[in-house]
């Protein structure tokens, strides 16, 4: 049975609409599939490959392959161990993992639960410095070796199957790293998620962070050439090509589709990553011909959890994995460098 299709089952349908919702029709979700299927892949043959190499490294880490956990709010609706089960899972393969401000783990939490596999933060840009000092610092006496600046929620997309359902985060999950009594109410209510999120949310916030941390500051959330650009003006040490999974901007074009000029603008002078519709190896290897360093997983993570715990985080990655490695061979590219724009077609 379909991942999918299992999680569907076991959740309740609210919660499965959580997950796998997005903004709006939702055809920004549609977008991002219809784009990777545009895709065509040209494979070599007669190469003489048997072996192919999927590790990688990222900002001085050794990863065992180019996929990483990208960051998600509230692991808890689909499973007990919330963010501490996810970490556990990309840690038994050695992937990086991406923990949310809106985990219901805390920080610390996770980062023992990640053990040494490598781990950075995200950081939704609170109206209070002091809370974005205070994640910042905590993050960084952790241990992660990142901070991920979500630049792509001014206000919450609307997403009309939570509206139906009435969803409201369960009681007994909690807003885990910032500790406000009103603010965890607020998030209850997803019509007040980013009740404490910066709504004006500008360069100059970026220029704060980078100044208040000794880490590599990545922007995530880019979809324009111009705003890639203006990253590497600024010194960003690494951008995230992300529609945000569909989840706030609907009709916005699907994220692999932007990501070709975005690499053309940038000319390997910032890390550039993707997110945003993966679902299978082979549109890992798409991202990665078209100039993504690294690609991130979503809500395969999520139904992955569901359904078995940490056991299925790493099952899931370990599925990922074994299909890059497929089409790899397939495509007869040995290495993560050796994939290129020559084996994809656009047309």
């Amino acid at each position: 049975m379909d991942l999918e299709e299992r999680a569907k089952q076991s959740l309740d349908p609210a919660s499965y609409d959580f997950i796998a919702g997005g903004a709006g029709a939702e055809l920004t979700i549609k977008a991002n599939r219809e784009a990777f299927e545009r895709i065509g892949i040209i494979p070599r043959v007669l190469t003489g490959i048997k072996h192919v190499d999927t590790s990688t490294t990222l900002f001085g880490h050794r990863l065992s392959m180019p996929i990483y956990l990208t960051s998600m709010s509230n692991h808890g609706v689909a499973h007990p161990s919330a963010e501490v089960g996810s970490a556990e899972g990309a840690r038994k393969v050695g992937a990086l993992f991406v923990a949310a401000t809106g985990s219901n783990k805390t920080i610390e939490e996770i980062a023992q639960a990640s053990g040494s596999s490598p781990h950075w933060f995200q950081l939704y840009y609170n109206k209070d410095a002091e809370i974005n000092r205070n994640l910042i610092q905590r993050a960084e006496k952790a241990g992660y070796s990142a901070i991920v600046m979500t630049v792509d929620l001014p206000v919450l997309g609307l997403q009309d199957r939570d509206f139906r359902n009435r969803f409201v985060v369960p009681s007994d999950l909690k807003r885990a790293n910032i500790a406000s009594e009103k603010f965890m109410a607020a998030t209850r209510n997803l019509l007040s998620l980013v009740s404490g999120v910066k709504d004006d949310l500008s360069w100059d916030d970026y220029e704060w962070t980078r100044k208040n941390t000794k880490l590599p500051v990545l922007i995530k959330g880019i979809l324009s050439p111009e705003d890639a650009e203006e990253a590497v003006r600024r010194r960003v040490s690494g951008i995230i090509v992300s529609n945000h999974g569909g989840r706030q901007l609907d009709t916005g074009i699907g994220a692999i589709a932007a990501l070709p000029r975005i690499v053309e603008r940038v000319t390997g002078r910032t890390k550039v990553l993707f997110d945003s519709g993966v679902r299978r190896g082979i549109d890992v290897f798409k991202a990665l011909a078209l100039g993504a360093d690294a690609v991130g997983v979503g809500r395969p993570i999520l139904y992955g959890l569901n359904v078995a715990g940490p056991e299925g985080v790493t099952a899931v990655l370990e599925h990922l994995k074994a299909e890059l490695v497929n089409v790899m061979r397939l495509s007869g590219v040995s290495s993560l460098a050796g994939i290129g724009l020559e084996y994809v077609s656009l047309s």
